[in-house]
């Protein structure tokens, strides 16, 4: 038993190592909630589908930029992988990959789950300025030599009529050669995003404004979604990002990306 003289050493050693204690967990709940953050990291495969993805684009692009605030608001970091579009779904199939996005729902094949609509953008034809299309329904283009992008999933009745043989299609692997391909009136028209189109001819493809526009006739208003890889760690992953969009604007982060970066 410790002498009354020794009392308040031992006393002075205890309240030491309690507070010694106190801040060991302090710092350790600190290092948890930060390994916890940074852990909390998808990884996304994408394309260069100007202006709402790409690699050169300022924050990645429009659509980038919603899908990066809308994971950011349920404090999820992204990271995006850009590659050509048919290698990028190859790719979002690892299961360390969230998916792949920008995405049509019919683009979303067997593995993946379309997430809710992270944006909206129209779609229609591209075509010789010299050579307008008139048509009142698709079935109207019947003869026509129409291009599309491999592994694009366009609209349901627009492949069908591919299916069945009405619309003929040259496939390329990406839209601005099938700017190109019009241009040079070696295909009637190709099947596009519309403010895809918009783009090129203020940047990739201004040379050729005066020869390319946009059918006058919108074919559909698409759904850009989010393919989330079905292999993914996150299972609640749709549910979360679902989540995070209804705690952002997407259509006013897509008008002030527009208004800031594409001139």
């Amino acid at each position: 038993m410790p002498s009354a003289s020794s009392a308040p050493g031992v006393f002075h050693l205890f309240y030491w190592r309690l507070r010694m204690f106190k801040r060991l967990l302090l710092v350790t709940a600190m290092l948890a909630a930060t390994t916890g953050f940074a852990a909390e990291k998808w990884k996304v495969t994408s394309l260069d589908w100007q202006p709402f993805s790409g690699k050169a684009l300022p924050e990645g692009g429009a659509g980038i930029a919603v899908l990066r605030a809308a994971l950011k608001a349920e404090g999820i970091e992204l990271e995006v992988q850009f590659y050509p579009w048919t290698r990028a779904i190859e790719t979002a199939k690892d299961a360390t990959y969230a998916g792949f996005y920008p995405a049509w729902p019919e683009d979303v094949p067997a593995g993946f789950s379309a997430s809710a609509v992270v944006f909206k953008s129209p779609v229609g034809l591209v075509e010789p300025k010299s050579k307008p299309l008139t048509w009142t329904k698709l079935e109207d283009l019947k003869g026509k030599k129409i291009g599309t992008v491999q592994d694009y999933g366009n609209t349901p009745e627009f492949m069908k009529l591919i299916k069945d043989g009405v619309i003929k299609t040259e496939i390329v692997s990406d839209d601005l050669t099938n700017v190109k391909k019009v241009a040079g009136e070696r295909i009637d028209a190709a099947f596009i995003d519309l403010a895809n189109l918009d783009y090129f001819l203020k940047n990739d493809a201004k040379d050729l404004a005066s020869k390319v526009q946009a059918n006058k006739k919108v074919i559909d208003t698409k759904d850009l979604v989010l393919a989330v890889n079905g292999s993914f760690s996150n299972k609640k992953a749709a549910a979360i990002l679902n989540s995070g969009l209804a705690k952002i604007n997407a259509d006013q982060i897509i008008k002030d990306y527009m208004a800031k970066y594409i001139k």
